[in-house]
């Protein structure tokens, strides 16, 4: 019994101030630190600024100003119109005001195609984050499967244990030759070596979830069991149709070929005349005219002015035609991307339905077999105790259930697995 509390005291998680963590934590965990999501959400906020600009284009633009100056030499004196050879100082104040009336929706479809691609970015930051869900999903069962693997090792190493001492005793009490008791020696070293083996997996699989999570790794923490009870699907037809309608990758790719059609009809709308209004206010004042103060002179030169002008392009089209062709391509690229989108899905989706079919026709194997070989181990048991069997059957039979059982965590979690990523593919949400 010291050798298997020697192996115990390796367990890499302590239970005296442990943390338990479920799946659903965990993925708000590697959504909150993972990178890849924070630069989805940094590129989503630039696509909303993009908007505000895009917008901001309806509004005036009014300015006001304020200019020193002074004249040297020869110049001409703008109260009397004629020469003057003199240094003098002019202020000048004034506010003006542009604002677009009408530019053919020129702006309008700008802003339109700032929010398509704004639509397509918050639609990339769900895909980012489901991309990752699937990732965390996978390393958390991963976790599971090993914790159960190093759960059987250790019962593994306390039978074998068990039957070393039983037949310790008998080899002492004369009863069973010294044989048997390396055999089972032997087998209880093979046990240790297993469990070592699954301990140090188990390990690897704990680290590889936290770096998943971008989080520190912690021996303390326990990583909470779910729902073991595996309910079958009946329908694995229709699977790629609800993914096509259900996932948000199709619906960001159209986002994006919306904005190339608002870009080109922004484009175009520059070949068109543009109608603006402009209004002007400001007054003068010039040291060369000593008839007023400056005040005065501010007060008596006040003028003001408004205009409506119609912009007409003249050479427009040759100057929007390359922006129009490189427009056109962009869109045409991202309907490649589209195709291709749904290519993968397409593919995503039958591997996903063989790996489905494959894992549960493995788990419901592995359950017979586990059914079998239990059934054959207790029956060796009890033969071994009653003295009619020797060891080598002993070790036989304990080994084919050991073998089942480590089978069936393996297909269990593996089904389990194909299950929510068939179930996600349906319905576009995990099943946490």
């Amino acid at each position: 019994m010291k050798k298997l509390f020697f192996f115990l005291s390796f367990l890499p998680v302590s239970f005296c101030n442990a943390q338990t963590i479920s799946l659903q934590e965990c993925v708000e965990t590697g959504i909150k630190n993972h990178p890849d999501i924070q630069n989805r959400i940094l590129t989503l906020e630039s696509s909303q600024a993009d908007v505000e600009q895009a917008k901001s284009l309806r509004y005036p633009q009014m300015s006001a100003s304020i200019n020193q100056g002074t004249n040297i030499g020869r110049s001409i004196d703008r109260f009397t119109n004629t020469y003057i050879n003199q240094l003098y100082n002019s202020t000048y104040a004034g506010v003006s005001l542009n604002m677009p009336v009408f530019q053919f929706f020129r702006i309008k479809n700008q802003i339109n195609q700032a929010e398509s691609m704004k639509e397509s970015q918050i639609l990339n930051v769900e895909i980012a984050k489901n991309d990752l869900t699937a990732r965390i999903v996978k390393a958390y069962l991963e976790v599971l499967a090993g914790k159960e693997l190093l759960d059987i090792a250790e019962r593994q190493v306390a039978t074998s244990t068990a039957q070393m001492e039983r037949i310790s005793k008998q080899v002492d009490a004369g009863t069973v030759g010294k044989p048997q008791l390396l055999q089972i020696r032997s087998q209880l070293g093979n046990d240790q070596l297993a469990f070592i083996d699954s301990k140090n997996a188990y390990k690897a699989l704990r680290l590889a979830l936290f770096q998943v999570l971008n989080a520190k790794p912690d021996d303390n923490v326990v990583f909470e069991a779910i729902n073991s009870n595996i309910e079958d699907r009946k329908a694995l037809q229709g699977v790629y149709e609800n993914a096509l309608n259900s996932l948000p990758q199709l619906k960001a790719a159209n986002f994006e070929i919306n904005s190339f059609d608002y870009r080109v009809k922004a484009i175009k709308a520059q070949n068109l005349p543009r109608l603006g209004f402009g209004a002007d206010y400001g007054t003068f004042y010039a040291s060369s005219n000593p008839e007023g103060t400056f005040f005065e002179q501010l007060n008596s030169t006040r003028s003001g002015s408004f205009s409506l002008g119609v912009n007409i392009p003249i050479f427009g089209r040759l100057q929007t035609k390359p922006a129009i062709h490189t427009a056109t391509v962009g869109k045409k690229l991202a309907q490649n991307r589209l195709e291709t989108t749904k290519l993968l899905m397409r593919q995503d989706v039958e591997l996903a339905v063989q790996a489905f079919q494959a894992a549960k026709d493995r788990y419901e194997v592995a359950q017979q077999q586990v059914a079998i070989n239990k059934e054959n181990l207790e029956a060796v048991e009890l033969q071994i105790n009653a003295g009619t069997l020797n060891t080598i059957e002993y070790i036989l039979a304990k080994t084919n259930y050991d073998r089942a059982n480590s089978t069936i965590v393996q297909a269990k979690y593996q089904y389990l697995l194909q299950k929510k990523l068939l179930d996600f593919f349906d319905s576009g949400n995990w099943s946490l």
